[in-house]
């Protein structure tokens, strides 16, 4: 017991700092870092040398990372620049005259585009208001937000936490793709209905039932392709495109669109600006990343990656670390920051022509990505090291036979889930779940015999729809919609959403995990 509360000390620590203390994630994961190294040294036997080497690999899984958010929140800031988002988000809100489409079309369609191409909170500062506007309550329109755009979070922000899962769990891409997205298509319906319920009750669910199960499954299911061909960092770019396109269809407005849609570009200007403009940079990563999965050019480009080579290691205590070629290998065109970062130069080119962004203009998006991104990178850091640290000792190994213990093969696939909530939970962050349990996770599902990525996939799920109570975001969302002071009460109606949609999450994973044991 004491060996296993010294394992877990790191977390413990990093739990107290952020929930009890309210410190930054930084400064949290600095202090839970240091812990990880002092515990991890002097109680689990590991070397300078490997405490030193574990801190390297959570360098290289951190820039995996960070280089996707970076180039995809510089991306939104260079459209933002050009005031064409509000294009965007009018040309949405003219789709449908009829209540509940509206807000499942804002709060759960709209959200998930944005989500897409954002993140950060985007979603639910943009679409809480614009329901306000619509005529619904503050308290509605933020909590719909708020659970609507939780399905979208994994594959969201170009697929950071995706991929993230990826490296701390390491199981490829091409594998946990095809999973993860169809652990998903259930909870995406659910999300729907959440949203439906919140704003006109069961009278919602039950007008909206059908409609809510063919739009969330289309969207959950074309996510699941996406993903499944390899083009994670447009999974839910697609998938939540598809919902507005069936929610469009489905409005007794969607003839009107094409005519709203340029009424809406002459009010962002006067200039005839078309939504299609808006989403030049879209449309290019869109064209860029199916072009990177065609035979011959992704061959082309496969030796070309940066990677690090790891030794293996061996604690003084004789937990062997195993040697690692190429870790975290950055590819240049099958990663996502090199096709995001193209893409903003396509965006960049034909904006300029249109006269639509200058050079103060993309000095101001920089601006405001280093502003937005910076503190996230050294969060993100900060926890990557620790997660390693604690790894690379067999803190985690360690942690993961206690709870197999109590828990059992049984019981652990309903848990599994709640631990991802935990996690966002703690650090407000799908990607920082994922660092600090995806090992946990994995350790675990091992132990018990479970399927490894069936595990994996329910603790990103379990960690994206915990976005929606996660206290940063409530408190965003609180703020935007005329809420502040309130934020208990946003945060009390979303959290009944949360727990029973990652209740059913957690079965759906128990009935997985017993009966498809062929899954590795």
């Amino acid at each position: 017991m004491v060996r296993w509360l010294l394992a877990g000390s790191p977390l413990f620590v990093l739990l107290y700092t952020l929930l009890k203390l309210k410190w930054k994630a930084k400064d949290a994961g600095a202090t839970a870092l240091g812990v990880a190294l002092l515990v991890g040294g002097l109680g689990f036997g590991g070397q300078i040398e490997l405490l030193a080497i574990a801190c390297a690999k959570g360098i290289s899984l951190t820039l995996f990372v960070v280089l996707i958010i970076w180039t995809s929140g510089f991306m939104y800031q260079m459209v933002h620049q050009t005031g064409l988002v509000p294009v965007i988000s009018r040309w949405m809100t003219t789709l449908s005259s009829d209540s509940l489409m509206l807000a499942l079309l804002v709060g759960w369609c709209l959200s998930g585009v944005i989500q897409a191409v954002a993140g950060y909170g985007v979603p639910v500062a943009v679409c809480a208001p614009l329901m306000i506007a619509a005529g619904f309550e503050p308290l509605t329109a933020a909590a719909a937000s708020l659970v609507g755009h939780a399905w979208a979070i994994t594959f969201g922000s170009m697929a950071s936490s995706f991929y993230t899962l990826t490296l701390s769990t390491k199981i490829p891409p091409e594998i946990s793709g095809n999973w993860v997205g169809l652990t998903f298509v259930i909870p995406t319906v659910l999300t729907g209905l959440a949203v439906a319920h919140i704003v006109q009750g069961w009278e919602g669910v039950r007008k909206g039932f059908f409609k809510i199960a063919v739009v969330g499954a289309a969207m959950g299911i074309v996510q699941w392709l996406v993903a499944k061909s390899g083009s994670a960092q447009v999974a839910a770019l697609l998938g939540s495109l598809a919902g507005v396109a069936l929610v469009a269809a489905m409005s007794s407005r969607h003839r009107r669109c094409r005519r709203t849609e340029r009424g809406a570009g002459q009010e962002a200007g006067g200039m005839g600006i078309s939504i299609h403009l808006a989403l030049v940079p879209y449309y290019a990563l869109l064209a860029l990343t199916l072009m990177s999965q065609v035979g011959p050019v992704k061959e082309f480009f496969k030796p070309y990656k940066l990677g690090f080579d790891y030794p293996e290691m061996v604690t003084l205590q004789g937990y062997v670390v195993q040697a690692e070629k190429a870790y975290a290998s950055i590819g240049l065109f099958s990663h996502p920051a090199p096709l995001i970062a193209l893409a903003c130069l396509v965006g960049y080119f034909v904006y300029k022509k249109k006269g639509l962004l200058g050079e103060g203009k993309i000095r101001l998006a920089w601006r405001e990505t280093v502003r937005q991104s910076w503190p996230t990178t050294l969060g993100v850091l900060t926890m990557v090291m620790m997660a390693l640290v604690m790894n690379d000792t067999g803190m985690t190994r360690e942690m993961a036979a206690g709870v197999a213990r109590v828990a059992g093969s049984l019981f652990f696939p309903v848990v599994s889930p709640f631990i991802g909530v935990l996690g966002c939970f703690m650090t407000g962050s799908n990607t920082n779940s994922n660092i600090l349990f995806g090992a946990f996770q994995i350790e675990t599902a091992r132990a018990l015999g479970l399927s490894e990525t069936l595990i994996a996939s329910s603790q990103t799920a379990g960690a994206s729809l915990a976005s929606s109570i996660a206290p940063a975001k409530v408190l965003l969302g609180s703020s935007t919609s005329g809420l502040t002071g309130r934020e208990d009460e946003v945060l009390r109606k979303c959290l009944p959403y949360c727990v029973l949609i990652v209740l059913l999450l957690g079965i759906q994973t128990f009935v997985a995990t017993t009966f498809l044991a062929v899954v590795p």
